[in-house]
Formats: structure tokens, C-alpha cells, sequence
């Protein structure tokens, strides 16, 4: 457990899990205000989508020499 490989894998799944978590209080998904299947996945696909653009502005620059 003390190991480096270890330290990792333990934050790769605290990240993994704490997404549902998210989801609910940044994203509201538990009271999205649609009716039927169709549109409920296609507001929870848009929900994840802002959640990935979030994401992929938050990164930092890679600079390439």
C-alpha cells in the first residue's frame, strides 16, 4: 500500500467515483425538468459534454519545443 503504483490507482478511482457525486450537485441531474427517455439522455449527454469542455479548458497549456 505504500508503494507509488498504489498512491495512483487509489486517485485514478477516487476521481472515477466522485464523478456521480458531481454530477448531482454542480449538474442537478436527480431534477432535470423533461419528460421521457429520449430527452433525459440526451440532457444528461449534454450535462457530461459541459462537463468535459470544463475540463478540457481547465488544462494547462502543453508547449511543444
Amino acid at each position: 500500500m505504500d508503494t507509488k503504483e498504489y498512491r495512483e490507482l487509489a486517485n485514478q478511482r477516487a476521481g472515477i467515483e466522485g464523478l456521480p457525486s458531481v454530477f448531482r450537485r454542480k449538474y442537478n441531474v436527480d431534477c432535470m425538468p423533461v419528460m421521457g427517455l429520449v430527452r433525459s439522455k440526451l440532457y444528461f449527454g449534454i450535462k457530461v459534454l459541459a462537463s468535459n469542455v470544463k475540463k478540457l479548458f481547465k488544462r494547462p497549456k502543453v508547449v511543444i519545443e
